[in-house]
């Protein structure tokens, strides 16, 4: 049984800056690592983010086994709860 994680992912949409909003679930066995992006904070300040965010939100950089990364809302101490929860339930 696979127990995932949903998040929410920030999806650039072309070359032009431009992006969107989108829910995902993702496996906590094919993290490597989550670090803070202080790039997105700043493309929040700048307004180049999808309305309806919070000015205080955080992102993080989510690094995954087969080589590639995502962009998601939340903070490090977040995701990682997320994680750890998730893996609790797969070991009852």
């Amino acid at each position: 049984m696979k127990t995932m994680i949903k998040l929410t992912q920030v999806v650039r949409a072309n070359q032009n800056d431009e992006f969107y909003l989108r829910e995902t679930s993702l496996n906590p066995n094919h993290i490597v690592s989550v670090n803070p992006s202080d790039q997105y904070i700043m493309l929040l300040h700048q307004n180049k983010l999808p309305e309806g965010l919070n000015p205080d939100h955080q992102f993080v950089e989510i690094f995954l086994s087969h080589g590639g990364s995502m962009i998601a809302v939340g903070t490090p101490q977040i995701i990682n709860e997320k994680i750890q929860f998730a893996k609790k339930l797969l070991l009852g």
